[in-house]
């Protein structure tokens, strides 16, 4: 018999449920009489997921008086929610959140008095009697864990992350009768090249590396950053071993560097024979389409960030491995001049932060939450389940997480020369791209056409610098007469803007009114 009504009586059925698991949840908290705690996330990884209920599971096990209820919210919603939540005072006691999102001081506790107590659960291990903070691997000086515009702590984080090339293993065997994945630039480029001749040979789909325009950028940058840090040693006058975006793109004005230097030269060819070797037409192909490639066998590698490696490790029906991309050192026959290894990958920074909401009624006992969850014991529970890297001290990552472990040895500049100061120079660097990837693109291509315009772009970036620094000054100044000429009595000293921000304001006029032979 067919139903007259299907919609209604789905929809019927559907708040009949819903009213049924309130109930359900509001007799189980009325017999309940443990403290109950929130936490929320988004991280939908399933070994993120088990990883945390094991944890929490564990917690409980040692604290039977709590109870910690564990909230996945998916990350496409997940800002939204959470606001919506904090505003409306419903938000979890704990919430994973990042420094850059609003209203950090609104939402959530200040924890200084904690971070400098010691972690009760690390009693017996060599952490013991240290200070929480510094149990963490980067200290807790991340900006999640410590803002600095607010001078105080607030999130801790448990997790790093960096991107690999994840490889089929069992694919590589088929092709190379060996597992071991290429150690130099030469060896990489002539896997690439066994690839592709196995994929004619057997008529198959099958391309090097699986890459997507959400991916590229990961090597990229790291990719033009080792192959030009010899032009970044040169344009390091004060000597810190650092380039900024900004610094990179007043040189440029001054006319100290550009997309025809041999440095730079070397590194675009660098990026055309990576495009080469990469899933044509990537840089409009999204991130699942590429993972898709590599799951169904139709790329032998794949740039995987961390963070997904441990759910491609689930899906994938063979066996991975992953390791670092070989850039070229010094005794590469091509590229040797212009680069000098080995290369770090910079300072190790923390992340997946989880803050105290203000509103919280239990602070005791989230804190304490936390302290386990970033205890020896908890952390490694973190990493052997989630295959994701500890953040804390002493805790070695699980055997598939030690591939992504980062490497904080060798020399790094900073400084990419594919991103520069400002929105509008950015965009026209990006948007050129497709002339360095496209089938017949090439390196003096890009070039030639970033050449063509990219000084008019700076100029219109660092001018709008320029002058909201001018502005603020102006102000500051201002500020600092009324205090001066107003005060009851007047003032040994009046603060005035720092030294750096009228440095930086002169320096962008300097270069900007002189102009270069661009």
């Amino acid at each position: 018999m067919r139903l007259k009504y299907p919609g209604l009586i789905v929809l019927t059925a559907a708040y009949l449920a819903a009213v049924g698991l309130i109930l359900q949840r509001t007799s189980e908290e009325r017999t309940d009489d443990r403290i109950t705690i929130r936490l929320s996330q988004w991280q939908l990884e399933g070994t993120v997921r088990d990883a945390i209920d094991a944890i929490i599971a564990r917690y409980e096990e040692l604290n039977p008086h709590v109870r910690v209820e564990h909230i996945a919210v998916p990350d496409s919603v997940y800002l939204p929610w959470v606001q919506t939540q904090l505003v409306g005072g419903t938000a979890p006691d704990l919430v994973e959140y990042v420094w850059v999102w609003p209203n950090i001081p609104r939402f959530f506790q200040p924890i200084d008095d904690a971070v400098v107590e010691p972690n009760p659960y690390n009693r017996g291990t060599p952490l013991e009697g240290v200070p929480w903070r510094d149990t963490n691997v980067d200290g807790m000086t991340n900006p999640d864990s410590y803002v600095r515009a607010l001078n105080r702590h607030y999130g801790i984080t448990i997790t790093s992350h960096v991107p690999r090339l994840v490889y089929n293993r069992d694919l590589l065997r088929r092709i190379t009768g060996g597992e071991e994945p290429p150690a130099t630039y030469r060896e990489f480029r002539a896997l690439c090249g066994r690839v592709e001749a196995y994929a004619r040979e057997h008529g198959l789909e099958l391309v090097p590396l699986a890459t997507s325009k959400d991916s590229y950028p990961f090597l990229m940058f790291s990719i033009m950053g080792h192959a030009t840090n010899r032009l970044a040693e040169r344009l390091d006058w004060r000597r810190r071993l650092r380039v900024t975006d900004a610094e990179a793109a007043l040189d440029y004005l001054r006319g100290d560097w550009n997309y025809t230097s041999p440095e730079i030269m070397a590194g675009l060819r660098q990026l055309r024979e990576f495009g080469e070797v990469s899933t044509p037409g990537f840089l409009q192909r999204n991130r699942d389409s590429a993972l898709t490639d590599f799951v169904n066998e139709r790329a032998l590698m794949a740039v995987v960030p961390s963070w997904d490696a441990s759910s491609l490790r689930q899906m994938a029906p063979f066996a991975l491995g992953a390791f670092r991309y070989p850039y070229p050192r010094e005794d590469d026959p091509e590229y040797g001049a212009y680069t000098a290894g080995p290369f770090s990958e910079g300072q190790v920074q923390t992340g997946m932060a989880f803050y105290v909401n203000r509103r919280t009624k239990h602070r005791a006992q989230a804190l304490d939450f936390l302290r386990f969850l970033t205890s020896v014991e908890g952390s490694r529970m973190f990493t052997e389940i989630s295959h994701w890297q500890p953040a804390t001290v002493g805790v070695e990552p699980s055997d598939f997480a030690a591939q992504f472990a980062q490497v904080t040895e060798g020399i790094v500049w900073g400084a990419s020369f594919m991103t520069l100061s400002g929105a509008d120079a950015d965009m026209f660097l990006r948007g050129r791209l497709n002339l360095l990837w496209n089938a017949n693109g090439s390196a003096a291509a890009f070039s030639a056409a970033v050449e063509s315009g990219l000084a008019e772009r700076l100029r219109s970036d660092l001018g709008r610098e320029e002058k909201a620094g001018r502005l603020n000054l102006c102000r500051e100044d201002a500020i600092a007469a009324a205090t001066f000429m107003l005060a009851p009595e007047r003032p040994a000293m009046v603060p005035l803007s720092s030294a750096p921000n009228e440095q930086r304001v002169h320096q962008l006029q300097w270069v900007l009114e002189r102009g270069t032979s661009r």
